[in-house]
Parts: structure tokens; C-alpha cells; sequence
């Protein structure tokens, strides 16, 4: 996948998220990129690290060289009570930014959508179309995450360039570019 990518995935369970997330961090790490795992509820951080640890063999390696970080969705997307998109972005700019910094190719995110209320919606949603000129010409690639059934999800197919998403046990790309 070339950077810049920018990607929605739509998943019914967590076997699903777990099935593409694990091996797309694993990319990214033996490629020699910074990682991220931003993870929302019903995935905790413990299974989280356990998940990657059945996957990557060097992950405490990883971990120890700091390639690699877990955050909560509600921490990293929130201030307080309210959604904090300015702080995100400034945080991926920070992360890309140190990872390039520490001689990285560059910066690989799994991004699980936080709990919104309804009024956030449209704000996080201007922020996830901001995204993708924002990576246009950064060594980012991003994938987020939206459970099915996601109730938003012509919002997530009009921000993210491509969509994938698994259907009765077959995964699809109805939004791959050509």
C-alpha cells in the first residue's frame, strides 16, 4: 500500500478487526515504521498487546524500541468529555514527525472510531475528509475501523478514499480505487 493512504474498514466482530489489524501492524513494523493502535470498546488494551503477541515475534523488541503504542479511542480522540480533533491532528503530525526523526520509513495507524454523540458526528466527519489531503504527500498510512452495523456508514465511504469491509464471512472492497 503506498503512503498516503487513508482507508475505512467496516467490521462485525472483534475476530474481524483482530483478523486485518494484526497483520497490518506487522507490516508495518518489519518495514521499519513507527505503529499505532488507537482501540475502542469491546477490545482492551490486554487483548490488544495479547493479540500482537500471537502475531509478531519481536513485538517486546518492538515495544522496547518504542515502534509501537496502544491507545484507548476515548483518550486519544477526547479532552475532557469533548471531542479534541485539533488535538489529533496535531498528535499524528507529533508521531510522524518523532518517527521519521528516529529513522522510520514512516508512520502506520489502526484507528478505531471513538463513541460520539450524535451532535460530534459531522465534526469528526470533517475531520476524517480533512485527513486526506493532510496525507497526501506524507509517509502515513491510516485504517479505520467502524463496527457494522456502523449507521454512518455513507459518511465513512464519502471521507475515505477506499473502504473495505467483511461481509457473511468474505471481505470486500467496494470502495478500492481502480
Amino acid at each position: 500500500m503506498p503512503w498516503g493512504r487513508h482507508v475505512g474498514l467496516f467490521y462485525e466482530t472483534k475476530q474481524d478487526l483482530l483478523e486485518i489489524c494484526r497483520p497490518f501492524l506487522q507490516a508495518g513494523l518489519e518495514s521499519n515504521e513507527g505503529c499505532v493502535w488507537v482501540i475502542a470498546a469491546p477490545l482492551t488494551e490486554q487483548e490488544a498487546w495479547a493479540a500482537l503477541r500471537d502475531t509478531v515475534p519481536a513485538l517486546e523488541q518492538y515495544r522496547a524500541e518504542q515502534r509501537i503504542e496502544i491507545l484507548r479511542s476515548q483518550t486519544w480522540y477526547f479532552t475532557g468529555d469533548s471531542p479534541d480533533l485539533q488535538k489529533v491532528a496535531r498528535g499524528w503530525e507529533d508521531r510522524l514527525a518523532d518517527a521519521l526523526r528516529r529513522g522510520h520509513e514512516g508512520l502506520r495507524v489502526a484507528a478505531s472510531a471513538p463513541r460520539l454523540d450524535a451532535k460530534d458526528w459531522a465534526d469528526f466527519f470533517d475531520y476524517e475528509a480533512r485527513l486526506n489531503a493532510y496525507l497526501a504527500d506524507k509517509a502515513m498510512l491510516l485504517l479505520c475501523f467502524y463496527p457494522v452495523p456502523a449507521g454512518r456508514a455513507a459518511d465513512v465511504s464519502r471521507t475515505h478514499p477506499s473502504t473495505v469491509r467483511k461481509r457473511h464471512g468474505e471481505w470486500e472492497a467496494p470502495g478500492a480505487p481502480d
